[in-house]
């Protein structure tokens, strides 16, 4: 069936004309610009042969086909301009190629106008028809026609390279845009080559129909394929900011270890510019970087130190390599991150380490022997002084021990499947040991199990102990109650310890909360801090929830853990035998 020049018109400007308008509510968008052009140019060319196909004597079909040509200069350039901005190059477009890109096509609608007067376009023509009512222009196209058609093919070649070259190196969703835009110029161009030629034997010819195709084609990757709202020169443009301004060194070098490119950041510590640098051997340029290049396809990190600014710097040096098309290595990229300041808090951190668990201890030891000495000699005054000196020895020598097995832990325990309820009836049995006056209650939900390793069970135990110790007065009774439930909504465990003490004050809390501490800022004590640390390891977190009485409720929630199958579940000892429930209670009154 042969389309009527109506109803070409009608097809071709709804379907072309609501394209443009999709676009053009994307008009801030990279490529919408042009695209909106493109696509404007596309619909007019295909209506104004309609119109040719209505139309009646040879001078009226001539002004039309014209108009056709001189539409068909817009659509190309204003296709390769949209895929410029659409992959990240529009830097390209410089006045200068801008206007040699415009030259051609200027020439070609002057001889298209003036073709009267030269026939270089086309020296004759004649008609055929279509239909009964459908006659159609038939020109015979001269030799500027033809080197007009070889410019065009020239920008769409370089606009599909462009294209491809970007398909090879998207995700899925910037390769559907890219095959959008690619059909959207190749559907009408082959149809129109093919028809120029004679390939297709009709005489009707079809480019309209192929625009109105490449408008449907744009309409789903706009509707459905983000077309203009998520497009790779975003994307191109992060990357780039990222290794310009990045505060990180960053290298490129080929196969041969030669620099092709370079950051601001990796200049300066070469000494060099930018640009002076490109296409120079990175031995040359710094010899022990360059001995961290590994063989092709390998994956290195290591440390290494340079020399900068007349000082010696420590840096974490990361080589990935580079891949072309088949797997062959093309280069490798050198990142390098200066970590001379965490060297030196970590030495500091080692030092201090040492002399807390070591030195400070084994002095502290001796303290208290002479202290012990002193005490057998000493009268009753100077012995309760002694004997103050040989309690806060000993609380010395205890958190110096704490802070060694926390620090043991966190850097060599391994988590797994840890039965809570065996953790809570040791620690409670410990603080019951050392505090017989104190009442300690536990409330557990049946078969708890957290993922969580040795260091836990001093996590309980500090705070278990904080709040026995901590009472407003002396002659106070103390009550600490315990509590483990799952958590709502998410797969964890929350313990609460509840103390009848004084609470724990506001900037201690604060202080634990952002995790630092100032001179003018800190807490009384390291066990909160100790607590933190431990739990923060397991993937959990510690707060203090508000409470409508006195004391203090320090809550813990633990990543929960699937029951190991080798160890039973731990028994109820408090619950009556005949009592299923799977709440468990354990106290101890005064």
């Amino acid at each position: 069936m042969v389309l009527s020049p109506l109803a070409v018109v009608l097809l071709s400007g709804v379907v072309g004309m609501g394209v443009a308008f999709l676009v053009w509510l994307h008009r801030d968008r990279p490529g919408a610009g042009p695209l909106a052009v493109f696509v404007v140019a596309a619909s007019l060319w295909a209506v104004a042969y309609g119109i040719e196909l209505a139309a009646s004597g040879v001078p009226t079909m001539e002004r039309l086909v014209q108009i056709q040509l001189t539409l068909s200069v817009i659509i190309p350039i204003a296709w390769l301009v949209t895929v410029i901005e659409y992959t990240g190059h529009p830097h390209w477009l410089t006045r200068f190629r801008t206007v040699l890109l415009l030259v051609e096509p200027a020439v070609f609608v002057t001889l298209v106008w003036s073709n009267q007067a030269h026939r270089l376009i086309w020296s004759g023509s004649g008609t055929q028809y279509i239909s009964a009512s459908s006659v159609t222009l038939v020109p015979a196209y001269q030799v500027a026609y033809w080197g007009h058609l070889a410019y065009i093919l020239l920008l769409i070649l370089t606009g599909s390279v462009l294209l491809l070259r970007m398909l090879f190196r998207s995700n899925t969703v910037f390769q559907g845009q890219g095959i959008a835009l690619l059909l959207a110029i190749a559907v009408p161009t082959v149809i129109h080559k093919l028809f120029l030629f004679g390939v297709l034997p009709m005489a009707f010819d079809p480019t309209s129909l192929g625009y109105v195709m490449s408008g449907v084609v744009l309409s789903v990757a706009i509707l459905r394929g983000q077309l203009l709202d998520v497009a790779p020169v975003t994307r191109e443009l992060g990357r780039e900011a990222i290794f310009t301004e990045l505060d990180d060194q960053v290298i490129i070098v080929d196969d041969e270890c030669r620099i092709v490119d370079i950051n601001a950041a990796a200049a300066a510590l070469l000494d060099g510019d930018q640009d002076s640098l490109l296409g120079r051997p990175l031995q040359g340029e710094l010899s022990q970087l360059a001995e961290t290049v590994p063989s092709p396809g390998e994956r290195t990190q290591t440390e290494t130190t340079l020399e900068h600014d007349g000082g010696v710097r420590y840096y974490d040096v990361r080589v990935t390599p580079l891949y072309r098309a088949y797997g062959v290595v093309s280069g490798h990229l050198i990142s390098l991150r200066d970590i001379t300041d965490r060297r030196q808090r970590e030495q500091r951190l080692d030092v201090l380490n040492r002399l807390l668990r070591h030195d400070i201890r084994n002095e502290m030891n001796v303290v208290k022997g002479n202290a012990d000495l002193l005490r057998d000699s000493a009268d009753a005054d100077e012995r309760e002084r002694l004997d103050r000196i040989i309690r806060t020895v000993d609380d010395i020598v205890d958190r110096s021990n704490k802070i060694g097995r926390v620090t043991e832990a966190l850097e060599t325990e391994q988590h797994s499947p840890t039965p809570l309820r065996k953790l809570l009836d040791t620690v409670i049995s410990e603080a019951r040991e050392r505090n017989p006056d104190a009442t300690i209650t536990l409330t557990s939900e049946a078969d708890l199990w957290i993922q969580g390793g040795p260091s836990v069970l001093i996590a309980l135990e500090e705070l278990v102990e904080n709040a026995v110790e901590h009472r407003a007065a002396p002659e106070d009774p103390v009550e600490v109650e315990i509590t483990a439930t799952r958590t709502d909504g998410t797969p964890g465990i929350r313990v609460a310890v509840h103390d009848n003490g004084p609470g724990i004050a506001d900037h201690e809390r604060e202080v634990i909360r952002s995790e630092t501490e100032t001179p003018l800022k800190h807490g009384s004590g390291v066990g909160l801090w100790l607590v933190n640390w431990i739990v923060r390891n397991l993937g959990g977190r510690m707060s203090f929830p508000d409470t409508d009485g006195p004391g203090t409720t320090v809550e813990l929630q633990l990543p929960a853990a699937d029951p190991a199958t080798d160890e039973p579940a731990p028994a109820d000892e408090s619950a009556p035998a005949d009592d299923p429930t799977a709440t468990n209670r354990s106290e101890n009154a005064d």
